[in-house]
């Protein structure tokens, strides 16, 4: 699972700057879109300090 992790209120200045709503950030920043407007809100919430985490679960990793 990958997730931009933003600051406290970087997501409503992500609104304001996108002219868009909150969910519309939140599902950028979780990847459950990939539109444009998704792929500028990620790449323009990283600029302005987001992290990139990716998160393993049991069903990702190989077993030998």
């Amino acid at each position: 699972m990958r997730e931009i992790l933003t600051r406290t209120g970087e997501n409503k200045a992500l609104m304001r700057i996108f002219n868009v709503s909150e969910p519309t950030v939140i599902n950028a920043l979780k990847f459950r879109t990939n539109s444009e407007l998704a792929r500028r809100i990620r790449a323009t919430a990283v600029e302005r300090g987001g992290v990139e985490a990716v998160c393993a679960t049991h069903q990702n990793i190989a077993r030998v």
